[in-house]
């Protein structure tokens, strides 16, 4: 009996915590998308220097913004999260293979934590093939 207290607990406090490092993720990535957009000539300048077109910033700060709201929602979350991963494995081989001051831990801790929502949305997540099957 005391068990079943205690793992109700432990498993509130996982879903607790899962929440909570999703609402910073969105923060994190939401703004990062968004200043891509403020700063527009930083970032042009930054991507270029990096090897990139400049106007790829507005492409990456438009993921970064939809990936961020996406984590919200729990059906598409793990999916988010594998794109904003990607986009911060992105990130992390720009700073590490170009002579920079942007440090390389913030792409990694964000991979990590997105990692962490991928994985704990997966089993939620949305199926098209299976949604477009139960229609008929």
């Amino acid at each position: 009996m005391a068990s079943t207290g205690w793992r109700r607990g432990l498993a509130r406090a996982g879903w607790v915590g899962l929440w909570l490092v999703t609402v910073l993720e969105f923060l994190a990535m939401g703004g990062a998308g968004l200043a891509k957009f403020e700063s527009l000539d930083g970032w042009m300048y930054w991507f270029a220097r990096f090897g990139y077109p400049p106007r790829l910033s507005l492409v990456i700060g438009a993921l970064e913004f939809v990936g961020a709201g996406l984590l919200l929602l729990p059906r598409f979350a793990s999916w988010a999260a594998i794109l904003l991963a990607v986009i911060m494995l992105g990130a992390l081989e720009a700073v590490l293979t170009t002579e920079t001051d942007l440090g390389w831990i913030d792409p990694l801790v964000h991979m990590a934590f997105l990692l962490v929502i991928g994985g704990a949305r997966w089993p939620q997540r949305w199926r098209p093939l299976a949604a477009w099957r139960g229609r008929r």
